[in-house]
């Protein structure tokens, strides 16, 4: 009687059908590696395509939710300055040349945009009596314009000199007491409008990708587990090769 090896003991049909249980629960672990994977590497910032303005219907629409990448893209669009609306908003970050930030004052207001309202960052400056001086000089005019769309903020304290944040559902409570259509982002002004003050610069991501090294480290642990299962299969199998062996 030959003496048993690996591969006559691994034909017989128990072990065959350990395989294939094996192979089940390896497929059920890449499907979980697959699934990590596709949330370890995750593409943010704004691509050369995308830095291009576009109409802003084309990206927002009033009283919708926002169901898109959208924030840091240029947007074009014909404004109606609302100065009734308009408020200065402190602790401000402001990008520099050298790459530094200095805090200070934007000035905002709220604007008519294709019958619905939308809050436009104006400028900046480090000097608070500056800010409300050029609120103080905003007259209600028409513009073409051009600005980056950016998320709404958490409600922060305000001063009785100035608003705490850019919070969306705090500044629709001061346009007006009765439902409004509005849109669902603010804009920073980049071109359309002088008001005195220093264009905003904030830092605008360029496209790139982000790893995301825990779910990289999980999905590394699923793919051992799958090969574990191959090994336990193995080991197994030559255990009963050996069991075997040592009966004759």
């Amino acid at each position: 009687m030959p003496r048993p090896n690996f591969w006559a003991v691994a034909r017989r049909p128990k072990w065959i059908g350990g395989l294939a249980l094996a192979m089940l629960v390896a497929i059920t672990f890449s499907l979980l590696m697959q699934w990590q994977l596709s949330r370890t590497f995750n593409t943010v910032g704004v691509s050369i395509e995308q830095s291009q303005p576009v109409p802003i219907d084309q990206l927002l629409t009033p009283n919708q939710v926002i169901q898109s990448a959208v924030f840091d893209r240029r947007v074009s669009f014909q404004a109606r300055l609302d100065p009734s609306n308009a408020h200065v908003v402190s602790d401000r970050l402001q990008l520099t040349e050298t790459g530094e930030s200095v805090r200070g004052y934007w000035l905002i207001s709220n604007s008519e945009v294709n019958g619905a309202w939308l809050t436009l960052a104006l400028g900046f400056t480090r000097d608070l009596a500056i800010a409300q001086a050029a609120l103080a000089k905003l007259k209600p005019v028409e513009f073409e314009a051009v600005g980056f769309v950016e998320p709404t903020e958490a409600v922060k304290e305000a001063t009785p000199e100035a608003l705490g944040s850019v919070a969306l559902s705090q500044l629709i409570n001061l346009y007006s007491a009765e439902p409004i259509d509005a849109f669902p982002a603010y804009v920073i002004l980049e071109s359309g409008l002088d008001t005195g003050l220093e264009p905003i610069t904030i830092g605008i991501r360029q496209q790139q990708v982000e790893i995301n090294w825990l779910t990289a480290f999980y999905a590394i642990e699923w793919a051992f587990f799958a090969l574990a299962a191959f090994y336990l299969w193995w080991r197994l199998v030559m255990d009963q090769v050996q069991r075997e062996r040592e009966a004759e």
